[in-house]
């Protein structure tokens, strides 16, 4: 397999008028509030109709009667469309609750970090470097590297795939840096279970297992990330350990290539900070993306992936067309596996 390169995309970005993360966000947020709306009133509109049939129903039984076939089909429909419509702007109106309490959590975290330091003495800026340390771990669950510390993704142009690394005009939102989560183990997964464990997508996400040899997208900790570049990124991976059980259950995760053409390296990481890749032969029974939906996708001849929105998806439900965020040339799409298309995770 050839060498598959991740650093060029993210090395010569800038972060634009200074704002990351929390603008995608909040702008992802605003559209997910006007599909509510709209959702919402498809559903009154919906219900509307069906009390009008329910009403003439009822007067034609009062006048010895009985409701048309006709009648009675629409309203059968109108029952299934109105479920149906139910049950998807509850969905919505979960996910963008979830999406809201991200990105608080993202400002908080921002916030701390930036906070300047009061005093200028050794031990406040030791404590200040603490304090930052523990809003970066409350933000981004994970406990980093074993033993051997990363090769820096930033490097040379050695490490770069075709030109995606030069004059790079925006910066995506961060879609390398990993929601907030809520685990137990080290006192870095400690603090971060502290300030964020009430999450409800993180514990649902805790409680998902992996075996060895499973596929995955984990997040890793950049060794040393540039200036306006989170501090994580997702990577492609492979199940290769198990350590512990329950709550305390971490993963060891092998980055099968690694930039530069060094040894393999493995991660330790909980089930909160790792997406699992469905196997080949399940595609079909993968759920199709619709157009505009934000996803975490695997970079063509990289094993990173970024965020990006759905174009569509080909007639076999195979393959997606991806607009990854961040490209010079924002009519640029993508064709990536349906199976490496991700729910995203900023």
């Amino acid at each position: 397999m050839s060498q598959r390169n991740r650093s060029g995309r993210g090395s010569n970005r800038n972060n634009g008028s200074g704002h990351g993360e929390e603008v995608q966000l909040w702008e992802s947020a605003k559209e997910k509030f006007h599909e509510i709306v709209s959702g919402v009133n498809q559903e009154n509109d919906n219900l509307t109709e069906l009390l009008k049939l329910d009403k003439k129903a009822a007067i034609a039984s009062m006048d010895g009667g009985k409701p048309t076939g006709s009648d009675l089909n629409k309203m059968e429909q109108n029952c299934r469309s109105g479920v149906k419509l139910s049950e998807n702007n509850s969905n919505n109106i979960k996910n963008l609750i979830e999406q809201l309490k991200i990105l608080k959590a993202v400002q908080q975290a921002k916030e701390a970090t930036e906070a300047p330091a009061t005093t200028s003495t050794s031990s406040r800026t030791g404590s200040s470097t603490r304090n930052r340390d523990a809003a970066a771990a409350a933000l981004y669950d994970f406990d980093g590297a074993g033993d051997s510390p990363v090769p820096s993704p930033i490097g040379g142009n050695s490490r770069k795939f075709g030109d995606r690394g030069s004059n790079r005009d925006s910066m995506p939102p961060k879609a390398d840096s990993v929601e907030p989560q809520g685990s137990t183990g080290s006192n870095t997964a400690g603090s971060s279970s502290g300030a964020l464990g009430s999450s409800a997508a993180s514990a649902a996400r805790s409680k998902v297992s992996f075996s060895k040899g499973d596929k995955v997208a984990f997040k890793r900790k950049k060794d040393e990330p540039q200036q306006g570049e989170a501090p994580y990124d997702w990577i492609l991976g492979e199940v290769v350990g198990v350590i512990g059980e329950g709550k305390s259950r971490r993963y060891k995760c092998l980055d099968v290539e690694p930039e530069d053409n060094v040894k393999p390296k493995e991660y330790k990481t909980f089930a909160s900070g790792m997406i699992p890749i469905p196997p080949e032969n399940q595609t079909h029974n993968l759920a199709k993306l619709e157009a505009g939906k934000m996803v975490l996708g695997l970079y063509p001849q990289t094993t990173a992936f970024y965020a990006a929105d759905v174009v569509g998806t080909e007639a076999d439900g195979k393959t997606v067309n991806l607009k990854f965020h961040g490209e010079n040339d924002s009519s640029t799409t993508h064709q990536v596996e349906r199976r490496y298309v991700l729910e995203f995770r900023p």
